[in-house]
C-alpha cells in the first residue's frame, strides 16, 4: 500500500471521520437496493446480532451501543475506559452460544496504563444494559509497545463452544513467529477464560513448544487479524488478515497452523506456512484493508440461492463489498461506500454493513 494512502488512512481513523456523515446508498447489483439502518455511531469499529435480532455496535472509545428496531438506543448497554490511541479501542464483540439463559455478552479491548493491554472482559445483560458490576475478566493479553496499531480485535464462538480471540502482532512481525507471546495469533480459550487441554502445542516452522498461558495459542503467523467469521452449520472458520504492502489475505481458519507472517505475505511456497485461500492485490492502488467477513448461510434465506455459501468480505479504502462464491470464486457484489468496517448476516437473510462514518446499512433483494 502507498505510503501516502496509509497516512491518509491513520488520520482518518485517529479523527474518527468527525465531520457530518453523508447518507448515500451504495451501487449494488440489479434486485438489490441499499438502505439506510441507522447512523450516529461513533467511530465503530465491529458488530454483532443479538439472537433476539437487536444489533450490538462497539464505538472505539469505549461505548457499546444497541440499535433496536432499527433505532440507535440512546443509552449504551456499557461504556469502558479503554485507550483509544491509533487502532486501539473497544474492538469486538460476542454473545454466548447459551445467551438465551445465561445473558453474557464478550467484548475485546484496550486497558489503559503503562503499558496498556489487549483484554476480554465479560458482561451480563439485563435487556439493554449490562447489569452493573457484572464485567467479569476473562483474559488479559500481552502488554503492549508504544505501537497503537495491529491489535486485532474480532472475538467468536465457535461451533465446539471456545472463544477464539484474533490478535494483532502489534506493529512487530516477529510476535507472530514466537511462541512466548499470545500476539500476532488466533487464541482458543474456553468460555471462563481457562484454556482447553486439546489446543496445539507445537507450530510448523517454530521450534519448541508453548507453556503456560501461552497454551491459549490455537494458531500462530498473523499480522493484524481485525475480522473472521465461522460459517453456520459446517464451522468453518475464515480470517481476514490486514496485510502491508502487497496483499490482503483470507485464511481459513486450521488447527496448528501458521500462517507466515512476516516471512511471507500471500501466496506461498514455504512447507511450513498455510497460505490464504485468497489474496486482493495492492495493484489497484485503493486496496488498504480486508475488512468485514460473513458468512450467507441464514437460516431463512431472501437472496437467490446462488449465494448460499458465499462468504463476504470488503476494503476500508477501496469502498467495496466483494464475495466469495462457495466454490471459491471471488466476485464484486457493492462499491462507492465509505470506508465499510464490519459486515454480519441478520436472521432475515440480508447483509448489513458498518462504515466507519457511523452508519448500519442493510441490502436488500427485491426482486
Amino acid at each position: 500500500m502507498r505510503v501516502r494512502q496509509r497516512l491518509a488512512l491513520w488520520v482518518a481513523l485517529v479523527a474518527g471521520l468527525s465531520t457530518t456523515a453523508s447518507v448515500h446508498a451504495a451501487t449494488v447489483p440489479a434486485g438489490f437496493t441499499d438502505m439506510l439502518v441507522t447512523s450516529g455511531l461513533n467511530r465503530p469499529t465491529a458488530m454483532a446480532f443479538a439472537p433476539d435480532n437487536r444489533i450490538f455496535v462497539t464505538e472505539q472509545r469505549g461505548t457499546l451501543r444497541v440499535v433496536k428496531d432499527g433505532k440507535l438506543l440512546p443509552t449504551p448497554f456499557v461504556s469502558l475506559t479503554v485507550d483509544s490511541s491509533g487502532e486501539r479501542g473497544l474492538l469486538g464483540v460476542a454473545f454466548d452460544p447459551n445467551f438465551g439463559s445465561n445473558k453474557f455478552v464478550y467484548v475485546y479491548h484496550t486497558v489503559p496504563g503503562s503499558p496498556a493491554h489487549n483484554r476480554v472482559t465479560r458482561f451480563t445483560a439485563n435487556g439493554d444494559r449490562a447489569v452493573a458490576g457484572s464485567g467479569r475478566v476473562i483474559l488479559d493479553l500481552n502488554a503492549l509497545s508504544s505501537a497503537t496499531n495491529h491489535n486485532g480485535g474480532a472475538i467468536h464462538f465457535g461451533r465446539d463452544g471456545k472463544l477464539y480471540v484474533f490478535v494483532g502482532e502489534n506493529g512487530n512481525g516477529a510476535n507472530s513467529q514466537s511462541l512466548s507471546n499470545r500476539l500476532g495469533k488466533v487464541l482458543r480459550i474456553n468460555k471462563d477464560g481457562s484454556i482447553p487441554g486439546d489446543n496445539p502445542r507445537s507450530f510448523p516452522g517454530i521450534g519448541g513448544q508453548t507453556t503456560g498461558v501461552n497454551r491459549s495459542i490455537w494458531a500462530v503467523g498473523l499480522r493484524n487479524p481485525f475480522t473472521a467469521a465461522f460459517q453456520p452449520g459446517t464451522g468453518k472458520l475464515f480470517i481476514d488478515d490486514v496485510g502491508a504492502s502487497s496483499y490482503e489475505e483470507i485464511n481459513r481458519g486450521v488447527r496448528g497452523a501458521n500462517y507466515g507472517w512476516p516471512v511471507s505475505e500471500g501466496p506461498t511456497t514455504n512447507p511450513n506456512f498455510t497460505g490464504p485461500i485468497h489474496v486482493i492485490s495492492h495493484s489497484d492502488g485503493s486496496t488498504c484493508a480486508i475488512t468485514g467477513g460473513a458468512f450467507y448461510n441464514p437460516a431463512v434465506t431472501q437472496y437467490p440461492d446462488s449465494f448460499i455459501g458465499s462468504y463476504f468480505y470488503s476494503d476500508l479504502c477501496g469502498g467495496w463489498i466483494h464475495y466469495l462464491t462457495a466454490s471459491g470464486n471471488a466476485r464484486p457484489f457493492a462499491s462507492g461506500i465509505t470506508q465499510p468496517i464490519d459486515m454480519e448476516v441478520g436472521d432475515g437473510g440480508m447483509l448489513n454493513y458498518l462504515t466507519r462514518e457511523g452508519q448500519v446499512r442493510r441490502i436488500r433483494y427485491t426482486r
